[in-house]
């Protein structure tokens, strides 16, 4: 069983170079591999090239949930492999940064009034300090 899916690049503020790709991710049921296809003149011809050094990133097949899904994906990449990450998840990304300094907040409240209360038992006033 094969399955495919393509995804077309097509970048016209790169007008000095070559910019129209083709990405052609095939699924068999124990491999997977992705086809670039890159445009030179009226033909699309295969290329083992997967960074696109006329916007800077790579495209890569990615094992995943995405947008409820567990699937394959076709991801951006960094130069070094690593995925961009999509709006939702640089959002959660987000949300747990703001919820651990929320708790480290809290604690650090929770201990300074710890301290005061232990001061106040030797009879000292924290708030004269």
């Amino acid at each position: 069983m094969i399955f495919a899916s393509c995804l077309i690049f097509y970048n016209p503020l790169c007008t000095n170079l070559n910019s129209n790709f083709l990405f052609l991710p095939r699924f068999t049921e124990q491999i997977q591999i992705l086809h670039v296809y890159e445009l030179r003149g009226t033909r699309y011809f295969e290329t083992s090239e997967t960074w696109l050094e006329q916007v800077g990133l790579g495209i890569t097949l990615w094992e995943g949930k995405f947008e409820d899904r567990q699937d394959t994906w076709l991801r951006w990449c960094y130069q070094d492999g690593n995925i961009l990450s999509t709006g939702d998840e640089r959002a959660e990304q987000e949300r747990q940064r703001a919820e651990q300094e929320r708790e480290r907040a809290e604690q650090a409240e929770q201990r300074t009034q710890l301290l005061a209360d232990r001061l106040r038992a030797m009879g000292v006033d924290p708030d004269t300090l």
